[in-house]
């Protein structure tokens, strides 16, 4: 195929060139500013029309608020005069015309419900007494129509006197039989207006107004800013329906509403107006944006026109260029060209070859980040997300919330895979409604994660809540219902880590805390996360710690209440580290459950607590000692034989030994604690229930367990002095300890007044800072001679 150069142009060429592209030009801008200039009118006249519906319905509302508050107002205010109609002694001094006393609690009252003028007014229909015009005294009440109608109810109506409008209520005085009226004017002024709009967010020009002489309606009372009453009604008719009218060059869309109002006053209403100006106001911004946009729609515009001008130009440069792109992984799709013959050919077969390869490659990188059974995001491209997002905003928080469906894999072992991804693909359905704004993704075959920036700790229960909401409902299909036991972990960044990687790990090891908890919804805790690199070496420390004598026993002493004497100690276990330092126990004995060192460990504790005991007997110091076990040590049939010979070893006899065993670790397994405590208590060895009250006890299984002792929890000792609804539960749970036959020990006693309450309702025993701090066993001898000699004052070490 040949390929002609371009034909260069000629000179008198040039200006039929030049007047085409000019041509172009200028019917492109003339085009874009009629365009502009219709979308501009059209957007201000629906601006404006939106406005004035707008304003007429707040005006309506507005209008019947203000009714309604002032009938309220003289509802209330009619109800505090008919209250002062039927006082006794009111009544007596009108009776004997004692015009002394009338006056002064007509002003009294007068001053409560905020009257100006208060009258007493005879059947007559004469004025007896005004507190504020005594001219008028002897004169007739000028509104007879609220006198006539007062008789059978309170009247009230709005009444105009001078330049100022009020309420009016007459109310009638009974003795049993009407002996006089009661009148009372409350001001209906500028300030009660403003009161009005406060209350009701009226429209901020807000007047009343009455009819003079002549005929013309003026103001009497103004609420807002302006007045515009007399442009208004200056032909005399108000406006009844919401009217747009113009004042001074502006627009206000304006509405009356008569009040009610006595027959003898002159006419008075509300008038409420909403101006289109200030409504408007907004607009205008709007108005110069879209100045700003037709100038730089026009430049743009113009230069369009010159660019459209060279599009036809070159298109073999074009197609080299657009191969490239496909080379370097851009598909792209080259612009479409008006060329015809083999140049057209070849443009459409590289659009066409671009346009598959493109749609083929996107297939590919779709399948390899997303799950084909939900369509989501699978964890590569979660992680990836996560990445983006935090290289984006180093600064920003972020939560993660792994949710998992414990159940899911019973679901598939029982009903098959199909089941099982038609369970997913709802639970995945479900979350991303929820999502909003977060990035939900499949991170695992029972695992969705959930991905929110710019997020903390409250947005992420929140977001976790209404995950388990979600999920908690089972999945239906035909006969099943299926549960599937979500749960929640959460990680939050940077808190817990700083890349995806660390996040959506330490999301799993929240989840799987939370999977079969009581509470499905749990944060990542790096003190309890088992796969933290120092507690992975602790797990190769520990196997070296019971050989290497590095763990050692201090011991906290009870307190036996009826004798003052300390009878008892508890051996609690600590870790000498060599490089960590003393460790106390909730870093390792978790550790040490769960792999599998906890029974070693236990048999160095019960070994070294009954050698302490035998040492302490031979020196005159028989104490009883509490040893704790593990729920792991439970599933040890040889643990009552290494006792017995432990015991035997030592020279030990069993009740020198108490074995404490926690509420929930007695629950895990309740068949198996009932066998082997009973093998313990054929020994003589004492058992106890330690932090009694925290688990889930069920006593038709602690019944048939041969314990002698429960130990309350110190979460219900320790504000004993300031809670009594502690107080009463610790009291009933010592009066059951001791009806079914324990002995009661309260852990946590760190106050005197503490000490004194337990000893008073018949506790056994205590232990806690107020007794004595865990102690070495040299410190515990010294402790127990300074109380034999008699010089330890009190009991706190």
């Amino acid at each position: 195929m040949q390929i002609r150069a371009p034909r260069l142009a000629t000179p008198s060429a040039l200006p039929d060139a030049m007047s085409f592209r000019l041509r172009l030009a200028l019917l492109f801008v003339a085009t874009l500013i009629v365009i502009q200039l219709v979308t501009g009118v059209l957007m201000y006249e629906v601006a404006r029309r939106g406005v004035i519906a707008e304003g007429e319905r707040q005006l309506a509302a507005g209008a019947d608020s203000v009714a309604r508050q002032l009938d309220d107002m003289s509802t209330r205010v009619a109800d505090n005069v008919h209250v002062l109609a039927l006082d006794y002694a009111l009544r007596t001094a009108i009776a004997q015309r004692d015009e002394g006393t009338v006056l002064s609690a007509l002003r009294n009252h007068g001053r409560r419900i905020g009257a100006d003028r208060m009258m007493l007014i005879g059947l007559d229909g004469l004025i007896r007494s005004d507190t504020s015009d005594t001219s008028d005294v002897g004169h007739a009440f000028p509104y007879e129509d609220l006198v006539e109608a007062s008789l059978d109810h309170p009247a009230a109506a709005v009444v105009a006197l001078g330049s100022k409008a009020y309420w009016m209520i007459v109310v009638p005085v009974y003795a049993p039989s009407p002996i006089a009226l009661i009148a009372a004017a409350i001001p209906v002024d500028d300030a009660l207006l403003k009161h009005l709009q406060h209350l009701s967010a009226l429209p901020n020009m807000l007047e009343l107004i009455t009819r003079n002489a002549a005929g013309h309606w003026s103001d009497i009372a103004l609420g807002g800013e302006r007045a515009v009453a007399p442009q208004v009604t200056s032909h005399g008719d108000l406006p009844m329906e919401p009217t747009v009218v113009t004042v001074n060059g502006y627009e206000y869309v304006a509405l009356a509403k008569r009040l009610r109002e006595s027959q003898r006053s002159a006419p008075v209403a509300v008038l409420l107006s909403y101006s289109l100006d200030d409504a408007l106001q907004p607009y205008r911004s709007v108005t110069l944006a879209w100045g700003i946009l037709l100038a730089l729609g026009l430049a743009g515009g113009l230069v369009g026109a010159m660019l459209i001008a060279r599009s036809v130009a070159r298109p073999i440069e074009i197609l080299a260029e657009t191969a490239r792109r496909i080379e370097s992984g851009d598909y792209t799709p080259a612009p479409r060209m008006r060329e015809r013959g083999e140049v057209g050919q070849l443009a459409a077969a590289f659009a066409n070859m671009t346009h598959a390869i493109a749609e083929r490659e996107e297939q590919i990188r779709h399948q390899a980040r997303h799950d084909a059974v939900t369509t989501l995001p699978n964890r590569q491209a979660a992680e990836e997300t996560i990445g983006r997002s935090l290289d984006e905003s180093p600064q920003a928080t972020g939560v993660l919330l792994m949710i998992g469906l414990a159940r899911l894999p019973e679901i598939i072992q029982t009903l098959g895979h199909t089941i099982g991804d038609r369970v997913m693909r709802d639970a995945g359905a479900r979350l991303r409604a929820l999502a909003d704004g977060a990035s939900v993704a499949r991170a695992t075959d029972t695992q969705f994660s959930l991905w929110l920036i710019g997020a903390g700790i409250e947005e992420a229960l929140i977001l976790a809540r209404r995950a388990l909401d979600a999920l908690v409902t089972p999945y239906r299909e035909a006969d099943i219902s299926l549960d599937t036991a979500p749960a929640v972990g959460i990680a939050l960044s940077p808190v817990h880590g700083r890349d995806a990687g660390a996040l959506l790990r330490r999301a799993e090891v929240a989840l799987i805390a939370a999977t079969g908890a009581e509470h499905p919804i749990v944060v990542y805790n790096p003190t309890t996360d088992p796969h933290r690199p120092e507690r992975l070496s602790l797990m190769g420390d520990l196997r070296k710690a019971v050989g290497a004598d590095e763990l050692l026993l201090s011991y906290q002493p009870k307190l036996h209440l009826a004798s003052g004497v300390i009878d008892s100690v508890e051996a609690l276990l600590r870790w000498r580290h060599p490089v960590r330092g003393l460790l106390p126990p909730d870093l390792f004995i978790g550790l040490a459950e769960r792999t599998g060192n906890i029974r070693e460990v236990s048999r160095w504790v019960i070994d070294r607590s009954i050698a302490q005991a035998a040492d302490w007997t031979r020196r005159g110091h028989p104490l009883r000692v509490a040893i704790n076990l593990s729920a792991r040590d439970l599933d040890d049939d040889r643990l009552p034989d290494l006792i017995a010979d432990r015991l035997a070893a030592h020279a030990v006899q069993p009740a020198c030994v108490l074995l404490e065993l926690t509420e929930s670790a007695v629950m895990n397994d309740p068949e198996t604690a009932i066998r082997v405590f009973g093998r313990l208590a054929d020994q003589g060895v004492d058992l106890a229930i330690d932090d009694f009250g925290i688990g889930q006890s069920s006593f038709a299984y602690l019944r048939r367990l041969p314990v002698r002792e429960i130990k309350i929890d110190r979460l219900f000792t320790q504000s004993l002095a300031l809670d009594s609804s502690d107080r009463e539960l610790v009291r009933s749970m010592v009066e059951l300890g001791h009806r079914l036959g324990y002995r009661v020990t309260a852990e946590g006693v760190e106050t005197v007044e503490a000490l004194e309450y337990l000893r008073t309702i018949g506790c056994d025993h205590v232990q806690g800072y107020h007794i004595a701090k865990a102690m070495a066993p040299d410190a515990v001898e010294a402790m127990l001679q300074r109380m034999a000699a008699g010089t330890l004052a009190g009991v706190s070490a």
